[in-house]
């Protein structure tokens, strides 16, 4: 009996496999979204607490016709970039931020930035190295880097949300650049 099991350990394996798979792909559907109806930010830090900055950004309310705020680490687009080329605002190294330009728009009226890409994009400082503090610094290892370096808070070229749209993207920012409250 045991040398039967055994000689079927590998059927096993795989429908255990195509099994998580299929529920993997299961769960995604029913809790994702399309990209109109959430705001995306991509964060370039290794440590990233996403799901608890996605709450707190979500606290108080979200505007109308967005469902759900997700914040991903860079290395969630792993395998695919277009996630991440999409995203609505980038949350990126100063060192990196030049690699990235052309994902980046023009900062929204109103807005001003400390770092200079040129071609009107601008990124407001939201971590300071040198005084060791930034938003959300309790969820974001910004200073788990190696030498520690100021980040970045840039707007997507290619966001669905723009001022021109539903303007969701100012809102988000907004929203992040109040802190961590």
């Amino acid at each position: 009996m045991i040398k039967r099991l055994l000689s079927r350990l590998p059927v096993y394996a795989l429908w255990a496999l195509v099994s998580f798979f299929l529920w993997s792909f299961v769960f995604s559907f029913l809790t994702d979204t399309t990209p109109a109806k959430k705001l995306t930010v991509y964060i370039s830090a290794e440590e990233v607490e996403d799901v608890e900055l996605a709450a707190r950004l979500e606290d108080g309310g979200l505007p109308d016709g967005i469902r759900m705020i997700k914040v991903h680490p860079f290395s969630y687009a792993m395998f695919s970039d277009s996630d991440l080329r999409s995203a609505d605002l980038y949350v990126v190294k100063a060192s990196e931020a030049d690699g990235w330009r052309d994902s980046f728009r023009p900062l929204p009226d109103g807005l001003t930035g400390e770092l200079d890409l040129g071609g009107g994009v601008q990124g407001i400082r939201v971590y300071d190295a040198a005084a060791g503090a930034g938003l959300f610094d309790d969820l974001i290892g910004y200073a788990a880097g190696s030498p520690a370096e100021d980040y970045y808070l840039f707007f997507g070229a290619e966001s669905q949300h723009t001022e021109a749209g539903d303007g969701a993207a100012l809102w988000l920012a907004e929203r992040f650049l109040e802190g961590s409250r």
